[in-house]
């Protein structure tokens, strides 16, 4: 698992378009098994804080953890954090990004916190910017609102690479450390398909189906 996730950092290292500071925040839910399973389950996923979480974008509950990410406007995936389901975005985002500097990071309604958002920009000259929700007095014009959301769509892009082709929210690992391996590896893998269409001279790095799952 380390050595896999090694790769994984090497790869950003020499990747540049991952080196673009301008990012988006979002997580995706990993669920571990199914309701009935739970009570009789002799796994060691209670021992690693997998805990029943709601997952309002599907409208759903699952027993398992949230995969949160840090993602380029390009789509490349910079970081990632795994937390307990029920764990709110806002907690973890703020975990995860107080680990970088000098960032510019996008999110939605999950991560408005104006205390939050201070501390990042004194401590990391890290600014995180979020959709206000509907019932706060300050709204953002129709224009700029307009542009955030179309600027979110990567990151619904990369969920639904991850979702789709690489099938990260499907768990058949029977213990939390081979949810890890498994994790890492997907990860991994969606990186490297970047590099490898960089190295290649494709303008569409982000297209990567075919590498992935070759013919």
């Amino acid at each position: 698992m380390w050595a896999v996730n090694l790769i994984r950092r090497t790869i950003l290292c020499y990747l540049d378009v991952a080196q673009d500071r301008q990012c988006l925040i979002d997580s995706l839910p990993i669920p571990v098994l199914q309701f009935h399973l739970v009570p009789a389950s002799t796994g060691d996923w209670k021992a690693y804080n997998a805990r029943f979480g709601k997952v309002s974008s599907k409208k759903q509950t699952i027993f398992g953890y949230k995969l949160h990410l840090l993602v380029t406007l390009g789509g490349v995936i910079l970081d990632f954090e795994l937390a307990p389901a029920n764990a709110t975005d806002l907690a973890v985002g703020f975990e995860m990004l107080s680990e970088h500097t000098d960032l510019e990071v996008i999110g939605d309604k999950g991560y408005v916190s104006a205390p939050q958002a201070a501390a990042l920009w004194r401590s990391n000259r890290l600014r995180l910017r979020a959709l206000p929700r509907r019932n706060q007095k300050t709204q953002l014009p129709a224009k700029v609102r307009r542009m955030f959301n179309a600027v979110r769509q990567m990151i619904e892009t990369v969920n639904g690479q991850l979702t789709e082709q690489f099938n990260i929210e499907t768990n058949h690992a029977h213990t939390f450390w081979g949810l890890c391996t498994r994790l890492y590896t997907k990860l991994t893998a969606h990186a490297l398909c970047i590099y490898i269409n960089r190295l290649l001279g494709n303008s569409n790095f982000l297209q990567i189906k075919a590498l992935a799952f070759p013919n």
